[in-house]
């Protein structure tokens, strides 16, 4: 091996760090050594439960000593605990049964949790209103369907309809009946279901009014 000739010959042998540590205890500065690296941005200071998105269009969520991945699968999960999940403030049932998730997916509390809530309303003379209000809300329901139904009907029948077959044949047949009659019937039943949607939606209103009157506010369906 070549004899070294001089400090600085051998300082290219050695590694770097150990270099940098022998020129600070022997006060040298090195003009040589040079560093190569990528300084990333510095990460603000964020609180617990903040959410943000970096340059990478990824979302964070911070969590106490350390941060998490957000997904778009996260809202869908907390939507499912909110339909699955009893949502009265203090639910004791540990495990619900099919009478608890059917109640739940329609009224948001497992069975003991509604009994318990109408109780408190027949308690304090809400019960009549609550019970008004819930027939007022489905009786809507039903009627927007009927005129969704109607609407369809009187947009899709005709005299004629064709069919194709399994084999490429075509099949007709007229009905021998009064299209124009028919026609006229349904928009009737349609004229209708309008009318009882108009009063159902006002007595709805009158009694949402009287729910939030009563202290009740979280009866009203948004």
């Amino acid at each position: 091996m070549e004899k070294r000739t001089s400090w600085e010959q051998e300082n290219k042998y050695i590694h770097k760090s150990r270099k940098k540590i022998i020129d600070t205890v022997f006060g040298r500065e090195d003009n040589t050594q040079q560093t190569f690296g990528y300084e990333g941005e510095v990460e603000p200071d964020r609180n617990v439960g903040d959410i943000w998105t970096d340059k990478d269009g990824k979302t964070w969520q911070q969590r106490d000593g350390y941060k998490i991945s957000v997904t778009k699968f996260d809202d869908l999960r907390e939507y499912l605990k909110t339909i699955t999940n009893c949502s009265a403030k203090e639910c004791h049932t540990d495990k619900y049964d099919h009478i608890d998730k059917k109640l739940i997916a329609k009224t948001g509390m497992c069975f003991t949790c509604l009994q318990r809530y109408e109780t408190e309303l027949r308690n304090d003379g809400t019960w009549p209103f609550y019970e008004d209000y819930k027939l007022t809300c489905n009786k809507l329901s039903v009627a927007y369907e009927l005129n969704q139904k109607y609407t369809d009907a009187i947009t899709d029948i005709k005299r004629a309809y064709e069919q194709v077959n399994e084999d490429g044949t075509i099949s007709k047949w007229e009905w021998d009946i009064d299209i124009e009659k028919v026609k006229s019937d349904i928009q009737k039943d349609i004229d209708n279901t309008k009318k009882a949607i108009k009063l159902l939606k006002t007595r709805k209103t009158k009694l949402e009014k009287k729910l939030v009157e009563l202290g009740h506010p979280e009866i009203v369906k948004k």
